[in-house]
């Protein structure tokens, strides 16, 4: 479905699609992500690759999602599309993520905080790749 939709209608409209995909089947992610080809998703994948601090599997995949609001919030908006898996981990991740993007542009610092931790504690990586880009 997220290949296409991508053909379709082209890549803003696949994200909520390809962020499942990563939760479902990171692999299976990373095989459409190459033969979709597509030089703004090649571009954020290269900075996933040298970044995040992961397993070292395909798997780490899964957490392309979250990890590419680090690099370009302005994918929230699309992102909140997605339909929740069943509660993994890197779902819960871009959740957060989610609220964080939101809780900065609203100035609360004191739930920022909080969630921060949330955040930390849920993965490392991904909190250092959130950390890093503030």
């Amino acid at each position: 479905m997220a290949e296409t939709v991508y053909r379709l209608q082209g890549l803003d409209p696949a994200w909520p699609l390809l962020a499942e995909l990563a939760w479902l089947s990171p692999k299976n992610l990373g095989a459409l992500m190459q033969t979709l080809g597509d030089s703004s998703l090649v571009a954020l994948r290269r900075r996933f690759d040298a970044n995040f601090d992961g397993d070292g599997t395909s798997e780490d995949l899964s957490w392309f999602p979250a990890t590419s609001m680090t690099e370009k919030p302005g994918l929230a908006a699309l992102l909140r599309a997605s339909e929740p898996s069943t509660g993994t981990l890197p779902d819960q991740g871009m959740r957060i993520m989610l609220e964080l993007l939101t809780l900065e542009r609203q100035g609360r610092q004191h739930d920022l905080g909080e969630r921060r931790k949330d955040l930390r504690g849920l993965h490392a990586g991904l909190f250092e790749a959130y950390i890093r880009t503030r």
